[in-house]
């Protein structure tokens, strides 16, 4: 659990604030792992049915779904209006602006809004956020290096809550070539070696193949558009935003599209048989590098790919992959470097 969740969870133990219960209707928006919320609510006596979930990203939504047995929301803003609006927001400011306009546009009159962020993820600037909403801020509890802001919500700047869900659709990027969305990593360029890659994607691919984390779907785009004997494409992330827009992106070739939400370093609808995997995996957890993400993502690929299949893959030059893929594949070379990156290719 994040240390978010467990300063929510020791002020509600405090009786700082008061845990919502019984037939309370309740929204959480989650950008961060909180598994333990809903059980920690449930055993204060809240109804699992009262709650509205909000979290894009596979494995925190399954842990905070209790493995999906609680259904999630498809869009932001609740239908319903609640009585409680409970946020856990990432880092990235203006995702965070669009949790909060999403809550409040959610909370019915007099109902209740409770955020919390770490203090160096955004939670040291919650309090200007709401005020720049026009939102009168009951109290600000710091615990666990972290701020709790609550407030009771009787009126708010409706405008500026509009201009800001605005900004939360999908719009246009690269002067129109792509459509993407606030929120995913790098969701408003090419990233630098996503770019590199594809520049040395074979023109001769053929048969099935996966984008693992394919982001809003750039390299999707240049395996479809160079590849025209590809005959299934999986595209993977673990965010569910950025599988919707791959589709959107990747429009004229829906017939050879296989959409999946999945967490690669740990997939549950792992596809089998492939011929090819693609791949740009993440390589930070939090605040720091992590090169065992991008281990995982090799693992996944051996295991999606057929004999003789290919993985192809950049990465930063410093991340030490080489060790996973001399292990794992049969063979592996580096077929290109710049710009602090490198392309390999691995044969299984």
């Amino acid at each position: 659990m994040s240390d978010a969740a467990t300063a929510l969870t020791k002020l509600f133990d405090s009786g700082s604030l008061n845990a919502p219960e019984g037939d309370a209707l309740i929204g959480v928006w989650a950008m961060q792992p909180c598994a333990e919320i809903i059980p920690y609510l449930s055993n204060n006596g809240l109804h699992s049915e009262n709650l509205r979930l909000w979290c894009p990203f596979y494995p925190w939504a399954k842990t905070l779904s209790q493995d999906f047995t609680l259904p999630l929301m498809q869009e932001m803003v609740c239908a319903e209006a609640l009585d409680l609006a409970l946020i856990l927001p990432a880092k990235q400011k203006d995702e965070t602006a669009i949790l909060i306009a999403s809550a409040l546009e959610s909370l019915k009159k007099g109902g209740e809004l409770i955020i919390v962020a770490a203090n160096d993820a955004g939670g040291n600037r919650l309090k200007k956020t709401l005020e720049g909403f026009g939102v009168t801020i009951d109290t600000v509890h710091s615990k666990q290096k972290c701020k709790i802001v609550c407030a009771r919500i009787h009126d708010f700047d409706h405008a500026a809550i509009s201009a800001i869900l605005a900004t939360a659709a999908p719009q246009d990027i690269l002067d129109g070539q792509y459509t993407s969305q606030i929120g995913l990593y790098g969701w408003d360029k090419i990233d630098i070696g996503s770019a590199l890659l594809a520049e040395h994607i074979p023109d001769d691919l053929h048969g099935l193949g996966a984008d693992f984390g394919c982001g809003y779907g750039f390299l999707s785009r240049q395996i479809t558009q160079r590849n025209s004997k590809v005959k299934k494409l999986c595209i993977i992330d673990a965010d569910r935003r950025a599988v919707e827009l791959s589709q959107a992106n990747l429009v004229g070739h829906e017939a050879i599209m296989h959409p999946i939400w999945d967490d690669l370093t740990a997939p549950d609808k792992l596809p089998k048989n492939l011929d090819f995997v693609i791949m740009n995996p993440p390589f930070h957890s939090g605040k720091g590098a992590n090169s065992a993400i991008g281990i995982k993502f090799i693992e996944s690929a051996h295991h999606a790919l057929k004999r003789y299949g290919q993985l192809y893959l950049v990465a930063n030059n410093h991340l030490p992959y080489e060790r996973s893929l001399e292990q794992l594949f049969h063979k592996h070379e580096i077929i290109a470097q710049k710009n602090g990156f490198k392309v390999i290719c691995a044969g299984k």
